[in-house]
């Protein structure tokens, strides 16, 4: 866990709202779930549905992007001020190996934290075989002053 992650920082009331409710949106059309969320770490999930293939029968890219990046932001919001949010602003996508069926599970993990940003990595497997690796940048953006 980052030096700047402390146990004052970390909001357990908001992690426990990740895993228990719905999300709306391109996350939820595509199935993700939150499933556990930690100081300074999350673990989200989503089942390949034949809607989410390419015409050669892999799950499509920009499905492993957009899982990868749900959880760089949304690791942050436990450890951020609240009424603060994060604005991913660049991300290194690897994809290893093509995803056919099963399940895929981006874990992310904060590797440093300023007051503005943030450095996440993010592991991503299929079934418990790696198949994706991202690393991105997000700025935490203070809420506007009327």
């Amino acid at each position: 866990m980052p030096a700047a992650i402390t146990p004052d920082r970390y909001d357990a009331d908001t992690a426990a709202a990740m895993t228990a409710g719905s999300i709306d949106g391109l996350p939820s059309y595509l199935g993700i779930r939150t499933v556990e969320v930690g100081p300074a770490t999350m673990l989200a999930e989503l089942d390949v549905r034949p809607e989410l293939l390419n015409p050669f029968g892999t799950l499509h890219g920009g499905v492993v992007s957009a899982l990868v990046d749900h959880v760089l932001g949304a690791v942050l919001y436990p450890v951020i001020k609240r009424g603060h949010w994060a604005a991913t602003t660049e991300f290194k996508l690897n994809l290893l190996t093509a995803v056919r069926a099963g399940t895929v599970r981006a874990r992310s993990t904060i590797v440093s934290l300023t007051r503005r940003t943030a450095v996440v990595q993010v592991e991503v497997d299929n079934d418990g075989r790696p198949c994706a690796l991202a690393q991105g940048t997000v700025l935490i953006v203070e809420p506007r002053r009327s």
